[in-house]
């Protein structure tokens, strides 16, 4: 895993970053760094740029995929991986192919179109990619917990019994959203405004507020256990996830870590039929449904609400 997702991208990237340090000497300057619908040219800069992009962007996200790699075979560490190359090649071919046309060339102003480049670069991409995939490992199955395993409680007969728990992000992840979500809406703002287009401002704050709603209905829920099954709600109402009793197959308290099992965090999905709500690493309920598949939720004291939903089920 750790050569298919992060050793092979570290080589593409290398080789684009060697050939675009050797094209430097013949290319003109400033060289172009952008090209417009029409295929010209429109805007221009240091070849630094391309190199800094190439480089920076792929190490960042072999990072990334180095933590994947480290973790059990799911489809979200699958996905990361055979992405890897995809995005290396992608920004390298591109990259690349970008200086490699304007050597020779005195005015930047006079490269042509690198559509060709870009058709090149994101065929190849997706090439890799799925060779990658059918390279990578399966998905594990997840492990059945065994019956006498699973917490219940002693409840007597027609006793009624709930449990409420709300389910935030953990205090880091808050952080880091919003530090990330103020550096979007303050510098993407000031670059749109400073752009002197109204209408580009505008529809970016309408996209970054839509987004915003997006990251809230994904990060804050209520979750509930009682004689209906289990409820997770959105802070905002929607989404909502429900299990009705009947369908509970069991209930079981586990560790559960974001990058590590579901790929990241908030509403994630994680193969057929395994859906998770992971805002923490940390432990976590899972459910298992009759009809097939699973949900689980990071939320403190997940035993207690698999013991109250066991005990519910097996008294339906």
């Amino acid at each position: 895993m750790l050569v298919v997702g992060v050793i092979v991208p570290l080589l593409i990237a290398a080789a684009a970053v060697v050939v675009m340090i050797a094209a430097l000497p013949d290319l003109p300057d400033p060289v172009a760094v952008h090209w417009g619908p029409s295929g010209a040219p429109d805007r221009f800069g240091s070849p630094v740029g391309p190199v800094l992009l190439v480089g920076i962007g792929v190490l960042a996200y072999s990072a990334f995929a180095f933590v994947m790699a480290r973790a059990q075979h799911t489809v979200n560490a699958r996905i990361v991986l055979a992405a890897a190359p995809f995005l290396a090649t992608v920004l390298g071919v591109i990259a690349a192919g970008g200086l490699l046309v304007q050597r020779g060339i005195a005015d930047a102003r006079d490269t042509p179109s690198i559509l060709p480049v870009v058709l090149v670069g994101f065929a190849a991409g997706i090439a890799l990619a799925v060779v990658a995939w059918f390279v990578l490992p399966a998905a594990d199955p997840v492990p059945e917990p065994e019956p006498a395993d699973l917490p219940t409680l002693d409840l007597a007969e027609g006793a009624r019994a709930a449990w409420f728990q709300r389910v935030e992000p953990a205090r880091w992840l808050g952080v880091l959203l919003v530090v990330v979500g103020l550096a979007a809406l303050v510098g993407g703002g000031v670059a749109m405004w400073l752009a002197g287009s109204t209408a580009v401002l505008v529809v970016y704050l309408v996209v970054i507020g839509l987004v915003v709603v997006a990251a809230v209905s994904s990060l804050f829920w209520t979750v509930r256990v009682d004689g209906r099954g289990l409820l997770a709600r959105s802070v905002l109402g929607f989404p909502r996830i429900t299990v009705p009793l009947d369908d509970v197959e069991s209930a079981s308290s586990l560790a559960a870590g974001g990058a590590r099992d579901f790929g990241g965090w908030g509403l994630r999905w994680a193969g057929p039929g395994r859906v998770g709500i992971i805002l923490d690493s940390g432990p976590a309920l899972e459910v298992r449904r009759k009809s097939g598949g699973s949900l689980t939720i990071t939320v403190a004291h997940s035993e207690r609400a698999a013991a109250l939903l066991n005990s519910l089920a097996r008294r339906a």
